[in-house]
């Protein structure tokens, strides 16, 4: 079936054609998968329809959003298609994020709905009180010690809230390949999180990307275990594995030490990993579950011969992003070592300067892209215009990822743009860490920058006081009260002044090849 996907004509590209297609043909084989429990095809569709008849009844209309802030679990991929049956647009928000930041799909959005799991019901009273006295119901999953926090909205259970809503009258979905399906928030360096509004043309064309790159085929079993509030685990782990009729074991989280138990566990032929997760699992000892699983190909990571020597599977990686799905990429099988493939045929691609002049073979320059085909790519950032404009400068898209490409037309990549920090397989926007500490009563100006770590990156802050009785103790403590711990900076450093330009930005690049200060202290 993979291959007639490639050539499904746009206004076919409809995640509920396809949940209620495959729900026809093949109903009773297993889609799902969560821990010890499993669900068909038909049992998946017939939850996400409860979820779309209880979000009717609440009154949803057609894109409008919902916000749902879940951990992995069976609910996260009911509630997103049962968006997606009705033409609602799905909010997946990370729960391990807190008041302001957390704020920003709340406001962007102005939805009134959140469908969120009742461990984080603490979480959302970090909000501003404007912002949840918006929000008219919340349905919980699950039950837990927040259970009884109180707000003004109506509080209404998922489970009984579903089985109600199994009894209402059946209604004919309708769709929209231009639909905008899911808002995804990504962090950048200038700016606050912005919400990337992704189509249903948009979601399909990167589903479709993995299941070129992999050979995805309705046989496979995909083990995932990373979050399904982002598009990896969601448009390249879940979807992809409904348009094939393959199978998806979602795990809770990633566990280095569990990995391979989870995948022999799951007889998984295809693994997610991220490009730090070869390391990690190196970095475990030797068990007997890595000798016996059955996979045949994980991705997305780098090459690494002491892995797929020890671990004997390859590792294939491609390039995507969540404002453009996947743009370059190699069949798995005809891959080319260090590479992430060819331009995507649905994509044109080019290599620039700084003043956006194409680069020639061999050279390093800035990625752009854009589409061949309409609206398989973001239709911009929520609410932020300006930040869509400078992102689509010269008519191309570009993705502040520096490549260089040969003379056969494999493209390599070089270093991530230079302010952005990367995180445990997470973009951490350096704005909204500098938001929050500058608003320290004894903080007169900060900076915050990336600090490479291998794969992965160390967050310096670095700060001019206002109050020199500030001590770096007081402040860590300060910020583990404000902030995520995903957001919580490595290294504190106390300077008398920051360096500026004629323009009177910070000298951002001039710190980072300056490196840490003698005094900078460990947090």
């Amino acid at each position: 079936m993979s291959n007639t996907l490639f050539n499904v004509p746009l206004h076919e590209r409809l995640i509920s054609h396809f949940l209620a297609k495959q729900s026809a043909f093949i109903g009773n084989k297993t889609f799902l998968e969560f821990e010890n429990s499993t669900w068909t095809f038909s049992e998946v569709y017939e939850e996400a329809l409860a979820v779309a008849k209880g979000l009717l009844k609440l009154h949803v209309k057609p894109q409008k959003g919902v916000l749902v802030m879940l951990p992995n679990c069976p609910e996260m991929v009911f509630s997103w298609f049962g968006c997606a049956l009705i033409r609602a647009i799905n909010i997946p928000i990370n729960p391990h994020l807190m008041g302001d930041i957390l704020a920003r799909p709340f406001v962007d959005s102005q939805a009134e709905i959140i469908i969120i799991h009742a461990d984080f019901l603490r979480v959302l009273k970090t909000l501003p009180q404007n912002v949840i006295s918006e929000i008219k119901k919340i349905v919980v999953v699950g039950r837990g010690q927040n259970q009884t926090i109180e707000f003004s909205a109506q509080m209404i259970p998922f489970q009984e809230w579903v089985e109600d809503a199994k009894s209402e009258s059946e209604f004919t979905f309708e769709g929209n390949y231009q639909d905008i399906q899911t808002i995804f928030y990504t962090s950048g360096t200038t700016g606050p999180a912005k919400g990337v509004q992704t189509t249903n043309a948009h979601q399909f064309s990167a589903a479709i990307g993995l299941i070129r790159v992999v050979g995805l085929k309705q046989d496979d079993v995909l083990f995932t275990p990373f979050p399904l509030f982002h598009g990896f685990a969601a448009r390249l782990g879940v979807l992809p594995c409904l348009l094939v009729g393959a199978t998806v074991s979602v795990a809770p989280k990633f566990s280095a030490q569990n990995y391979w138990q989870q995948v022999v566990k799951a007889k998984a032929t295809v693994g997610h990993s991220l490009f730090s997760t070869p390391r990690a699992l190196l970095e475990q000892a030797p068990n007997e579950f890595e000798k016996q699983h059955q996979l045949r190909v994980m991705f997305n990571s780098h090459y690494s011969k002491e892995f797929e020597e020890r671990f004997k599977v390859p590792l294939v990686e491609g390039f995507s992003m969540t404002e453009t799905g996947f743009v370059l990429y190699t069949n798995w099988e005809q891959r080319k070592i260090g590479s992430c493939g060819k331009v995507h045929d649905d994509w044109e691609a080019g290599l620039v300067n700084e003043y956006d002049q194409l680069v020639p073979i061999g050279e390093v320059g800035e990625l752009v892209v854009r589409p061949k085909l309409p609206f398989i790519m973001m239709q911009g950032y929520l609410n932020q215009p300006d930040s869509t404009v400078k992102a689509f400068k010269n008519l191309w898209f570009h993705t502040g990822d520096m490549m260089r490409r040969d003379e056969e037309g494999y493209y390599y990549f070089v270093d991530r743009a230079k302010e952005r920090i990367r995180r445990k397989g997470e973009n951490i926007s350096s704005f909204d860490i500098e938001q929050i500490i500058n608003s320290h009563t004894a903080v007169s100006e900060c900076v915050v920058l990336p600090l490479p770590n291998g794969k992965e990156d160390d967050i310096r802050l670095i700060i001019v006081r206002s109050d020199e009785r500030l001590s770096e103790q007081e402040l860590a403590n300060w910020i583990q009260q404000k902030l995520p711990k995903l957001m919580w900076p490595s290294y504190i450093e106390f300077v008398e002044r920051l360096p500026y330009t004629p323009t009177f930005k910070v000298e951002k690049l001039k710190l980072m090849r300056d490196g840490l200060t003698q005094n900078a202290w460990k947090m």
